[in-house]
């Protein structure tokens, strides 16, 4: 997945202190008006009063990247906001009106899913000062003095009403605010000013830096702010939804995948700028290409972005215009493609895919995924629909769908993820919230993608309810991970193809839900590993180890973390093959057999697979 800007919110001051205290001594109630109340003549009292909105431009980058543009209106009295971002080819905007917003490529996409939707309300109350204001001081809870990084500061913890905590420190020598930390979905975001000049009688910080959950930083550098009695409200308006795709008639696609006996990963043909490339088709990505696919096809690389994944890792992109996309006759034009240096898709034999499409795709058409007949059909929105199933409305994060299923009788949001091969995998947040699991299970080091890898229990759930159907002992992963996309809070977890190739799945955006018809394997057996190894591939010669599981098949025979396998059935890894074209030996039931050099030593083993799951908890 890429990270956007957040609001750009007015922030004030910044001073330093030296007079001793303890670390941490609780304020009261009189203490805390009384700061706020200092606090708001000292930003600027009755003169920010006066004022209804703020305008910024400006630069910012990511991570030490190169600088990008950006321009920012907001409402001071209800905190919504207009961004423009600027980024080599791409222009991004977001936006808070009631909802929180945004349009990349031509596609407008809202944030419902309610986790993200407090983060949103707390955004908005910072960037109106709301805190200032009487009628919401209730939600200043507490407050404390601390000590931090040798200056003193009141921290006063705020909880909007429908929103998600924050904590505001605020100088005590000039109760100017210092850092806001705001305790979002997807961890806590940290945001610190600097550079404070006075603009029409404001005390407005010229340079904040924010750094998130992911460690991501971005820096902003304001270099013109006006303010204003008044605010023009299409200022503020979000973009009208308008399909930017074309189709002269509904089209059916076939798709390869990458794992024998089942479906992975989709892999489709696609025509960019009239050149061939094959293309992931990732239900919860963007458009996204490797280094080596842009420069085969001819493609400048532009400014800079922090991209992640699933992983708990983030990375520097960049961006790459695409005139037009041709997906079997689907057209959509004016495409940005983000450029991140990962290593090459080895995933099966023959498949080597150039990156991914998706997001844009399920936001300007009906998207059909049909798992049993190996084929995406594509056509427009007012088409009419297949026929049958359970259909479910969706939530979104801005790009991925979510919908509600229940495991183990508890009900969460799953995102629906046709770039993942897992079946079920639950967010740690979620499992710790409602104790689920509490015997653990096998932990694996799992290879990841963009993002990186990570550890993962596996163990298997009593019950898996989703769309009238219900599964009985289904395995799932819990990523053992504090940030990335599987620590994020209010998602119960993810579902890739291991799970949704049980059904066709409609994908309709502009109706806001997802319709689930199953198919002859709506009742097949879920795979899991039967061996006791983990392994992934950082070159085209051998699969290396991530992890074994003591008194497993693969422990048994020796093999260890580390290990490089080079064969198994006598089929030589260099002979182009990926680890898709090991995973149906090692969730089989059947006997294979499998070379490893370990030591410089290279033996060949068989192994039996059996059932390491624990039973349901």
């Amino acid at each position: 997945m890429i990270r956007g800007f957040l609001s750009f919110f007015i922030l004030l001051s910044i001073a330093s202190a030296t007079a001793q205290t303890p670390s941490s001594s609780p304020l009261g109630a009189r203490q805390i008006a009384q700061i706020l109340a200092a606090a708001h003549a000292a930003a600027g009292g009755a003169q920010l009063d006066a004022f209804a909105s703020v305008t910024e431009s400006g630069s910012v980058n990511q991570n030490g990247g190169p600088p990008d543009s950006f321009e920012a209106v907001a409402d001071l009295r209800n905190g919504y906001s207009r961004v423009k971002g600027v980024a080599g080819p791409a222009t991004l905007l977001q936006g808070y009106d009631g909802a929180q917003w945004s349009e990349t490529n031509g596609s407008l996409s809202i944030v419902s899913l309610p986790s993200l939707v407090a983060d949103a309300v707390t955004q908005a109350y910072l960037t109106s000062n709301a805190y200032f204001r009487p009628e919401e001081r209730p939600t200043i809870t507490s407050g404390r003095l601390d000590r931090t990084d040798g200056w003193l500061a009141y921290v006063l913890h705020a909880q909007p009403a429908g929103g998600s905590p924050a904590d505001l420190y605020f100088d005590a020598a000039t109760y100017r605010l210092v850092t806001a930390v705001a305790q979002t979905a997807r961890g806590p975001d940290t945001t610190t000013y600097s550079d404070f000049q006075t603009v029409q009688g404001v005390i407005e910080a010229m340079r904040w830096v924010e750094v998130d959950a992911a460690g991501t930083t971005t820096t902003a550098a304001a270099t013109s702010v006006r303010f204003a009695s008044a605010i023009d409200p299409a200022a503020l308006a979000r973009p009208t939804y308008i399909s930017q795709g074309t189709l002269a008639a509904p089209a059916s696609i076939p798709f390869a995948s990458d794992i024998a006996g089942t479906v992975g990963h989709i892999i489709v043909p696609v025509a960019l700028d009239g050149k061939p490339a094959t293309l992931i088709f990732d239900s919860g990505g963007s458009n996204f290409l490797l280094p080596q696919a842009a420069q085969r096809l001819g493609l400048k690389a532009y400014g800079g972005v922090a991209v992640g994944g699933l992983g708990t890792e983030e990375q520097m992109g960049t961006f790459a215009a695409v005139s037009l996309i041709d997906f079997a006759g689907a057209r959509l034009p004016h495409q940005s493609f983000v450029i991140t240096p990962e290593p090459s898709f080895v995933l099966r034999k023959g498949i080597s895919p150039d990156g991914l499409i998706g997001y844009e795709y399920l936001a300007n058409f009906r998207i059909a995924v049909r798992y049993a007949q190996r084929r995406i059909d594509v056509a427009s929105f007012d088409a009419p629909a297949p026929a049958g199933g359970v259909t479910l409305p969706l939530k979104s994060d801005g790009q991925r769908a979510y919908v509600l299923a229940t495991i183990d009788g508890v009900p969460g949001y799953y995102a629906l993820d046709t770039g993942s091969i897992s079946a079920i995998v639950l967010n740690l947040p979620f499992v710790q919230e409602h104790h689920l699991f509490p015997e653990g299970g096998l932990t694996y080091l799992a290879p990841g993608g963009i993002g990186g890898g990570f550890p993962e229990t596996l163990t298997a759930a009593n019950s898996f309810a989703l769309a009238g159907l219900t599964y009985h002992d289904v395995p799932v992963g819990i990523p053992q991970v504090s940030s990335g996309y599987f620590a994020t809070r209010g998602v119960a977890g993810n579902l890739g193809s291991g799970f949704l190739s049980r059904f066709t799945i409609v994908f309709d955006y502009k109706a806001q839900t997802v319709t689930f018809i199953p198919n002859e394997n709506a009742r097949m057996r879920f795979r899991s590993d039967r061996v006791g190894l983990s392994a992934g591939q950082n070159d085209n010669s051998a699969f290396v180890v991530g992890q074994v599981i003591p008194r497993s098949p693969a422990a048994d025979a020796g093999i260890a973390t580390g290990d490089r396998i080079t064969a198994f059935t006598g089929h030589a890894v260099a002979s182009g093959y990926g680890p898709g074209d090991l995973y149906p030996y090692s969730t089989g039931t059947r006997p294979f057999t499998l070379t490893f050099v370990a030591t410089g030593i290279s033996k060949t083993v068989t192994l039996t697979p059996r059932r390491l799951l624990p039973p349901p908890q």
